[in-house]
């Protein structure tokens, strides 16, 4: 079942952080490094505004949400995500007009104006995605998570290209995205009609259930993006344009490859969970975790193992330095994060403790903003972003302590060492055969990379490659005459 799941869910997962990554390495060539700043104090303070508007709600919704209720039941629920969303949409118009006043960047009024309309429909475009996830429509589940990122940075391109190289014009590319995406899902998906019909119940219940996770979720935000406004604080807009790329990628790596399989996995892991009882489906959830580590650890040290070259190919001269000294702490950071949030907590999660993913929340960003600061002070920007990291590292291992303890959660050492050893082997093959700043050596670098990991993770699981001949071979004699 969750191959399948992750099968129609692969386009949307693949696409859209794709054309996010592919977006940071485009702007370079088309910003300064101040207005790199300002671009992404922006989208920073966007994740904060639906983190604190919308993302309990969200939450709900996928946990409590029922596709199947009766029609006097959905037509409530719809009612009740109008109002929040139209309450939410009125804050983060609050919330991103005081933005000027944190920072030192010159605001305009043209900015502020592309900054809420950006603002708000970023919001929509989440909420719903998820919802289209919960109600299990690949369709415009895909289109949310693929129109924004790929249109957007076609609009913007065409917009930078023919207008001003700013922020400014960027944000209107990407808000054009989003609300053609939104335009789609408004015909795809039900939505209330009176708002003021809305459910205390759902509310209180959606405080009751998300609102630890709220907390944790701004306590994400603040490690994701405290570091761009440490920097800006001690430093200057410019300086948080040169340090966002490399952290920038770091993120969207670990991001990309954890999504490739976790978009069906905590859905997949409830389903058992109540069909079949509490253990299957955390056993489901110790199963989604082998996958991510499969996919997240060979993504991560990949890069990190070619990212010289790749960033002096890609990144424009005047980030370039920045990008490559940062970028392995970025990596790190995002890849421990991304793990701890989409396998360690999950199990707390599946047990209705949101209380427990919260502490290690606020252990994660006080920790991490406490070595942003150190680390800046110490070593400048790639003392920082290693700061993050070490912030990052210290969560993760009390999250898996407390899944221990609690749950005997956690992966089994014999899939550990077997990945463990096909990624070492891969990091060896690339590293033998140092890869220079072109596209061909890059190509060839990342075949003989992936070939080698896979045939190490075949050497390892001989039996999963076995039973995989056999259905293969089950298929083709099925599709026989």
């Amino acid at each position: 079942m969750l191959f399948r799941q992750t099968l129609l869910y692969l386009p949307a997962q693949v696409l859209g952080p794709l054309f996010q990554f592919i977006s940071i390495l485009a702007w370079t060539h088309f910003l300064s490094p101040v207005e790199m700043g300002v671009f992404a104090l922006v989208v920073a303070v966007q994740e904060l505004a639906y983190v604190a508007t919308t993302f309990w709600f969200t939450l709900y919704t996928m946990r409590y949400h029922d596709p199947a209720a009766a029609p006097d039941a959905k037509r409530t629920f719809l009612d009740t995500e109008l109002m929040v969303l139209a309450v939410a949409s009125l804050a983060t118009v609050g919330v991103m007009l005081l933005l000027p006043l944190t920072t030192g960047v010159p605001w305009s009024f043209d900015l502020s104006l592309a900054a809420v309309a950006y603002a708000i429909t970023r919001g929509l475009v989440t909420h719903l995605a998820d919802r289209a996830r919960t109600e299990h429509d690949t369709m415009t589940y895909s289109v949310l998570q693929i129109s924004w990122p790929v249109l957007g940075l076609v609009f913007g391109m065409a917009l930078v290209v023919w207008g001003k190289e700013d922020a400014v014009h960027v944000l209107w590319g990407y808000t054009l995205a989003q609300a053609f995406s939104l335009m789609i899902a408004f015909v795809r998906l039900e939505f209330g009609r009176n708002p003021l019909r809305f459910a205390r119940a759902a509310i209180a219940k959606g405080f009751e259930y998300g609102l630890p996770l709220l907390i944790g979720g701004v306590f994400i935000w603040m490690a994701n993006n405290g570091l761009r406004f440490v920097v800006e604080m001690r430093e200057s807009a410019a300086a948080v344009g040169l340090v966002t790329v490399g952290w920038g990628l770091g993120l969207r790596v670990a991001a990309f490859a954890a999504m490739l399989v976790t978009a069906a996995a905590f859905p997949v892991a409830m389903k058992r969970a109540r069909e079949e009882g509490m253990s299957a489906g955390q056993a489901q959830l110790e199963r989604s975790g082998i996958l991510l580590l499969a996919v997240l650890a060979p993504a991560s040290a990949g890069l990190v193992a070619i990212g010289t070259p790749f960033i002096s190919l890609v990144v424009a001269e005047e980030f370039r330095a920045t990008t490559i000294a940062v970028l392995p702490w970025a990596i790190l950071a995002g890849a421990i994060r991304n793990f701890r949030i989409h396998f360690a907590e999950q199990v707390f999660l599946l047990h209705e403790r949101t209380r427990v993913p919260l502490w290690n929340d606020a252990i994660d960003a006080v920790l991490s903003l406490a070595g942003v600061a150190i680390g800046l002070y110490a070593g400048g920007l790639p003392g920082a972003v290693a700061g993050a990291a070490a912030g990052a590292a210290i969560s993760l291992g009390v999250t898996l302590l407390a899944g221990w303890t609690a749950y005997r959660f956690t992966l089994s050492f014999d899939a550990l060492w077997r990945i463990a050893f096909a990624t070492s082997a891969m990091v060896a093959s690339v590293t033998m055969m140092p890869a220079e700043a072109t596209p061909v050596s890059l190509a060839l670098a990342i075949a003989v990379g992936a070939a080698t990991y896979a045939l190490s993770l075949a050497a390892v699981y001989p039996d999963l490659v076995r039973k995989l001949a056999g259905v293969l071979r089950s298929g083709r004699l099925g599709a026989g005459p």
